[in-house]
């Protein structure tokens, strides 16, 4: 019996011969939306605008103004620029107003900007 290999078969167990995927419900987490941001909060320290994406502003004098988290461009002329945030609009009153870029997580105005409304 020397070299000669000896192989075992493995008894057969009650296995299914296909899996079956089952469905699964979806649950909409989004009321629990406010505790898992203030766990985060704690947890890690973040602070509140980067967990919650409130939107952030940020002004270079009167000719350069940028938005972070935003959702969208609602009015766009060359006087006047309204955009949707998640807490509200922002408007931008001036002249020679021009979006010089955008993007899903800001955008940045120029031009003479005379105002800048909360609304």
């Amino acid at each position: 019996m020397a070299g000669r290999r000896m192989f075992h078969r493995k008894k057969k167990t009650n296995v299914p011969e296909k899996h079956v995927h089952h469905k699964t419900e979806t649950v909409d987490l989004s009321y629990k939306e406010p505790v898992i941001a203030r766990v985060l909060v704690e947890k890690f320290r973040l602070t509140e605008d980067v967990v919650k994406k409130v939107p952030i502003l940020m002004g270079y004098g009167n000719r350069r103004f940028c938005i972070e988290n935003y959702s969208n461009i609602i009015e766009y002329t060359n006087e006047r620029i309204r955009v949707q945030t998640k807490t509200g609009r922002i408007h931008l009153l001036g002249r020679n107003l021009v979006i010089a870029y955008f993007r899903d997580d800001g955008m940045c105005v120029i031009g003479d900007i005379h105002s800048i409304e909360y609304h």
